[in-house]
């Protein structure tokens, strides 16, 4: 019933709109507020809160393009999908939704759903032709060349990278015609690598010294890197590379972690590339390395893609058949997901259906009965979308479950050696207890330490007081599994509200584990414990110290044990991080003034009404 009303509503919603063919453009297709508040973020409350649709759906899409720059896609998606809805609440023509389904588009390549980004991009060409906007017309055809060369058809990407020359040479020298002409270099350069046609790198050429003369006329440092880098790949394709590094380390002196994230994935990739050709393996490696982390940051499946083909290339050349096999197995594992046989069949159904659609004769030319034909084929069309906007909604919330699920999964990774740990304390008590209520009344204390650590699961956060309760029914339990090992202390300063203030569940507990298990085994001295709660205007900071044997040069299962704890706590700060947008961190060492090791942990201050709010 659902499906039938919403077709029944599309169907008299379409003889509203032909009926109203020649009505101008409706007083609720402008904000007045827009232009004066379009650049301050700190506004887009007043547009969301207003009245006028239209004024609502334009802060939308700010707020979906901010969510995108900073890779938010969650978040991205819900604001795409707000701005579309009140959109269509006014009554405003298509040509309106240009920008947003250009966020449409770039969505869906930043989730590497390449169909859903090449059905949008040929909306916006279609809109931008009718409209004669240059500039998004230009666009729309260079990101659909980009489509087809992700999705290795490069000779169809050569095809509308071929159509936007003389587009983009109307333009005048704006910031944005130094980035058309940057992407159509690009689009020439990686023609000329699939088929080695020198034609096609001195015609990249050609372009990038365009791209480069019109940013500096501009004062535009990005497209200046991104040019350089191009000059770079140029160079080094030639085997120019004392060149082609000279462009490189130009480039990078130019950019700023957090603003070039992706030009550093470029720019670092290719500096381990020639220095790979150049026979220098291991500082290749070096910079590879530093390649993957920046394409990890950008979130972008492509790009990962490529920094593990890299790796597996330098380690091959090397000789480290090792590591180059894994590289290539996590290389081999992205790709397969990105060239399957459905989305190249679904993409190039929607390019014939462009074309075929551009071949089409205007309603005005037809027949009356045509027309009859036409709207119910429309109407038949609006009946589709409706059904596919609905399956598209339950397949969004059947991810949003997934993710949620994954991240309860994350917080549990260190639990299984929780729980070993704590039964191996049992197990030696059980043997020591002769009349079992000693066992008894410790059974009870690990039943209760079991929830609290199976509730963690599915907590972000926990009060700074009950996690000092957990610690200590935890470390009680260690106590009587190692009698006379080790003695504890945990302290907090008197200006720490241990009620209100909250952290990540569990995050100490791998530290302590490691305290215990490895740094006071098969000592001769009694070990010492030591965990302290403080904070400053702005950070919760904590300090775990022990007297233990230490980060011991050459032991390797005890390193190795701290390194995957290390490595859980790492992954846990890095989504605080993003969450909360903070520089939480922390950092694990030798104890410079003493025996053992001190680990340090700072953390955002996150106090319990705000999480409640």
């Amino acid at each position: 019933m659902l499906i039938i009303n919403t077709y029944k509503k599309c169907l008299t919603g379409l003889f509203a709109v032909l009926s109203c063919l020649h009505i101008t453009a409706q007083s609720d297709c402008n904000c007045t507020s827009y232009s004066a508040i379009e650049v301050k973020k700190e506004y887009l409350n007043e547009l969301i809160q207003s009245n006028s649709f239209f004024c609502k759906a334009i802060g939308y899409e700010m707020m979906a393009d901010e969510f995108l720059k900073n890779k938010e896609l969650d978040a991205a998606s819900v604001s795409l999908d707000n701005s579309l809805r009140f959109y269509k609440k006014t009554n405003c023509t298509e040509t309106k939704f240009l920008v947003l389904y250009t966020l449409f588009a770039k969505f869906y390549e930043n989730k590497v759903n390449f169909d859903s980004s090449l059905q949008y991009n040929l909306k916006v060409l279609q809109l931008a032709e009718k409209s004669n906007n240059d500039i998004e017309q230009a666009g729309a055809l260079l990101n659909i060349a980009q489509v087809f060369n992700r999705m290795k058809q490069v000779d169809k990407g050569m095809v509308y990278t071929r159509q936007s020359i003389p587009v983009v040479a109307k333009l005048p020298s704006t910031i944005t015609k130094a980035s058309l002409l940057n992407k159509i270099t690009a689009r020439y350069f990686f023609y000329f690598q699939d088929y080695n046609d020198a034609a096609y790198a001195d015609t990249a050429e050609m372009f990038v010294e365009q791209a480069l003369k019109v940013a500096k006329e501009v004062g535009s440092k990005n497209e200046q890197i991104i040019a350089l880098t191009r000059f770079n790949a140029i160079y080094e394709s030639k085997k120019k590379y004392p060149e082609a590094l000279q462009y490189i380390n130009e480039a990078l002196a130019m950019c700023v972690p957090g603003e070039n994230g992706r030009q550093l994935t470029t720019l670092y990739g290719d500096k381990g590339h020639i220095l790979m050709n150049m026979g220098s393996f291991s500082e290749a490696r070096r910079f590879a390395d530093s390649c993957l982390f920046y394409c990890q940051q950008e979130q972008y499946a492509p790009l990962i893609a490529n920094a593990y083909s890299l790796i597996y290339e330098i380690e091959n050349k090397a000789g480290n058949y090792k590591e180059a096999m894994y590289a290539l197995a996590n290389e081999k594992q992205i790709t397969d997901s990105l060239s399957s046989a459905d989305r190249i069949k679904a993409v190039n159904e929607l390019e014939r259906k462009y074309n075929q659609s551009q071949n089409e004769k205007t309603i005005g030319e037809l027949a009356q009965q045509k027309k009859i034909y036409l709207l119910l084929a429309i109407a038949g069309l609006f009946g589709l979308i409706a059904i596919g906007f609905f399956l598209r909604q339950q397949s969004l919330k059947h991810k949003k479950r997934i993710l949620e699920t994954e991240q309860r999964l994350n917080r549990a990774r260190m639990n299984p050696h929780f729980f070993f740990n704590a039964l191996a304390s049992l197990q030696s008590l059980a043997m020591k207890d002769n009349n079992g209520e000693e066992m008894a009344s410790n059974l009870s204390k690990f039943s209760h330490i079991m929830r609290e650590t199976l509730e963690s699961t599915y907590k972000e956060y926990v009060t700074l007081e009950q996690e000092i309760d957990f610690l200590n029914e935890y470390l009680d339990l260690q106590k009587m599994r190692f009698p006379g090992k080790f003695e504890y202390h945990i302290t907090s300063n008197k200006n720490l509200e241990v009620d209100e203030v909250m952290l990540p569940a569990m995050i100490i507990q791998p530290f302590t584990e490691n305290s215990i298990e490895h740094g006071f085994s098969n000592i001769d001295y009694t070990g010492q414990l030591s965990i302290h709660f403080s904070k400053t205007e702005k950070d919760l900071q904590i300090q775990i110290i022990d007297n233990g044997k230490g980060l011991i040069s050459g032991v390797k299962d005890s390193n190795e044990h701290i390194s995957r704890a290390s490595q859980i706590i790492k992954d846990r700060i890095y989504l605080l991080n993003i969450k909360l947008k903070s520089k939480a961190s922390f950092s694990i060492d030798n104890n410079k003034t003493g025996k053992g090791v001190i680990v340090k942990i700072n953390l955002p201050l996150i106090y319990l009404q705000a999480q409640t709010t």
